[in-house]
């Protein structure tokens, strides 16, 4: 019998390639895809729970109804526990339906697993609160993700906006009236310098916050 690469792989313990298959799916769809055609056993664990849990759907849209194939993976993945799936059912429920309380509780969820993009919707839908105690819910939320690097908040803001993009935003009401300056009185607010390609480091978290709140909120003007 000739040994092939795919007879070689075959071979290992399962769990070893169930954390192979998860790891490259969590870096690539793509490459996972690849991956599902190397051998039968390989097609078959890529069902595996962790490998749905882990996978990105980074190049996928919002959602992926019209594809059979597609809403069969995605919603395998939330029953696993994705965290991109269910950001995205959060996504959907709050701003494009009317279910936003089952929206908002989905963004919790995503939120809650550390997914950057979550974190960054959710806590600024707290952070827009005009109480002062939720304000600082979500100030809290923000910070302990977040750290004082706008260039990072940037690039999971246009990340935000580019699937945005593909709702209605039904769901305004809650940012109608949120440009709201920083909750310590005394402070001016942040007003972002670029310097070469960096941008000036706030010296107020709540301050930034409440800036990228308004760009936030304005994103609804142009929809």
């Amino acid at each position: 019998m000739e040994v092939t690469q795919a007879n070689i792989l075959e071979t290992l313990p399962q769990d070893m390639i169930v954390e192979i298959l998860s790891r490259v799916g969590q870096n690539s769809s793509d490459q996972l895809l690849i991956l599902k055609s190397v051998c039968k056993s390989f097609l078959k664990l890529s069902e595996d729970p962790l490998v749905l849990k882990r996978l990105s759907l980074d190049r996928w849209r919002l959602s992926p109804w019209g594809n059979p194939k597609l809403i069969y993976l995605f919603n395998l993945c939330t029953v696993f526990g994705n965290p991109n799936a269910i950001f995205c059912l959060g996504l959907i429920g709050y701003f494009d339906t009317k279910y936003t309380d089952l929206g908002l509780d989905f963004l919790k969820r995503a939120s809650n697993s550390q997914l950057k993009e979550a974190v960054y919707v959710y806590g600024v839908i707290i952070f827009a609160s005009h109480q002062i105690e939720a304000k600082h819910v979500g100030l809290q939320i923000l910070n302990e993700t977040f750290p004082p690097v706008p260039e990072l908040v940037v690039a999971v803001r246009i990340k935000v906006f580019d699937l945005m993009r593909q709702l209605w935003l039904f769901n305004r009401h809650p940012f109608d009236d949120v440009a709201m300056p920083c909750p310590i009185s005394d402070h001016d607010g942040y007003f972002p310098q670029f310097h070469g390609f960096e941008i000036a480091i706030p010296e107020c978290m709540s301050c930034f916050w409440a800036y990228e709140l308004d760009v936030f909120a304005n994103r609804f003007a142009y929809n």
